[in-house]
């Protein structure tokens, strides 16, 4: 089943129809919804908005300061392996796999014994299905080997083959093991199921916002923001605390994005080091690194947190104040830590909004890398390290523009539109050949 979100009437957004991926490119110009888009989803990927019923989307938008965006004939539909999501000014519905579980277990009425086992078979029946759908049969195999009550089954990996038009997992998986077909059995089972089920979704989002060369100047009064209610909007205030944890937690870092700077903590404070000697002041630094700082802080402190192992990474315009190369290398970067790679088998998404036709170029070229690297691995791999190729089917790109989006990602050539990258430099070049033509 295919990842997909469907807006009608929401702030600049008129109606958009996209098919989610793993890696999501947003490019539009300003004010034009890219960053509304990435919002959405980030919300709509958020464990506790899935889970918590009371959670209302109106609340969880006072976060983004886009409340005012829901209209009367608002719509959104948002379908995925693990979630499905209804809203209109009339309802607002979700259904989450995990929390389904809980209520039916919780059903205690003798009356409703049978349904209730029925319906729980089922449930944990398209859970298995999700992850096997989603690749991450390795890892069930992997949680029922460890697990007491199952083991491991030279013949478990064929129950899983998605080639096989199964929907009895649970009856095979039983038979396999021994076990009757009943309730007792559906609770062993869920444990190893509800461990490999976290992998194929983010549990959390970490929003990287385009105002974070804000962060290292505020960070140190985040207190004082927070007790005098100043309005600052309530995502900018979480990346702050965030950066705050990471600064404390990390006191040397190779920023070799930029070439040889490093940050270090010294005594309380932050500096960056041009070399063993030189240094200086993060607050004096030049603005392009104090724009990446916080981008690459917040990303190793939840490489290194265990707590962030499922995360949906938002990046707003990773471009700012960065040279082209800077961005070329920040997007290598960003592939590599934000996704899952073949180095860890993670549940890790990456969304970019841009207005940068060199963001756009170094994806194609990350993109090539993959499809060339299926000819010749070694060659490919001297050129762009594999672990920054980018999957072409777990990749889309949107153009957002006048309240609708384009796919500007061509599925057959697993690039995006060249004449997309074209013309955002088109317009300039237009004049430069007008005046060229100036002879007299």
């Amino acid at each position: 089943m295919a990842e997909t979100l469907h807006i009608k009437n929401f702030g600049p957004i008129k109606e958009a129809k996209i098919d989610v991926k793993d890696m999501m490119i947003f490019i539009g110009k300003q004010a034009s919804g890219k960053s509304t888009l990435a919002k959405i989803i980030t919300i709509l990927n958020d464990f506790n908005f899935r889970q918590n019923d009371s959670t209302k989307l109106k609340n969880e938008l006072e976060k983004y300061n886009l409340q005012s965006y829901l209209k009367k004939n608002t719509l959104i539909t948002y379908e995925s392996l693990y979630f499905r999501y209804h809203y209109s000014s009339e309802k607002e519905t979700k259904f989450d796999y995990d929390s389904l579980l809980e209520r039916l277990f919780a059903i205690k009425e003798k009356k409703k014994e049978k349904e209730k086992n029925e319906l729980i078979k089922v449930v944990i029946n398209l859970m298995i299905t999700a992850i096997v759908l989603d690749g991450k049969q390795r890892i069930l195999f992997r949680e029922l080997g460890n697990d007491d009550s199952f083991g491991f089954h030279d013949n478990i990996l064929e129950i899983f083959d998605k080639t096989k038009d199964n929907n009895k997992y649970i009856d095979e998986i039983l038979s396999l093991f021994k076990l009757e077909d009943s309730l007792d059995s559906y609770k062993l089972l869920m444990s190893p199921v509800k461990k490999a089920f976290q992998y194929i979704r983010p549990l959390d989002s970490l929003y990287i916002p385009a105002e974070r060369s804000l962060i290292p100047l505020l960070s140190p009064n985040i207190a004082g923001l927070i007790n005098n209610d100043i309005k600052i909007p309530k995502h900018i205030l979480t990346t702050i605390q965030e950066f705050e944890k990471a600064v404390q937690e990390i006191e040397d870092l190779n920023i070799d994005i930029l070439g040889s700077f490093r940050f270090k903590r010294v005594n309380g404070s932050s500096y960056i080091y041009h070399n063993k000697t030189q240094r200086i002041l993060l607050r004096e630094s030049a603005s392009g690194i104090q724009t990446l700082l916080p981008l690459v802080l917040l990303i190793e402190h939840s490489i290194q947190n265990i707590n962030y192992l499922n995360l949906n990474y938002v990046v707003e315009e990773p471009e700012l104040n960065l040279y082209p190369e800077a961005q070329y290398n920040l997007v290598k970067y960003l592939v590599k830590n934000c996704l899952e790679t073949n180095r860890q088998v993670l549940s890790k998404n990456l969304i970019i909004t841009t207005h940068s036709p060199y963001i756009l170029a170094s994806v194609n070229n990350l993109l090539l890398a993959h499809t060339k690297g299926k000819i010749n691995a070694e060659k490919a791999n001297t050129i762009i390290e594999n672990c920054s190729w980018i999957t072409p089917e777990n990749f889309n790109a949107y153009e957002v523009k006048d309240g609708s989006v384009n796919k500007i990602f061509n599925s057959e050539n697993n690039l995006i539109e060249e004449t997309i990258i074209d013309e955002v430099t088109d317009f300039i070049m237009d004049d430069f050949r007008t005046l060229a033509l100036i002879n007299d």
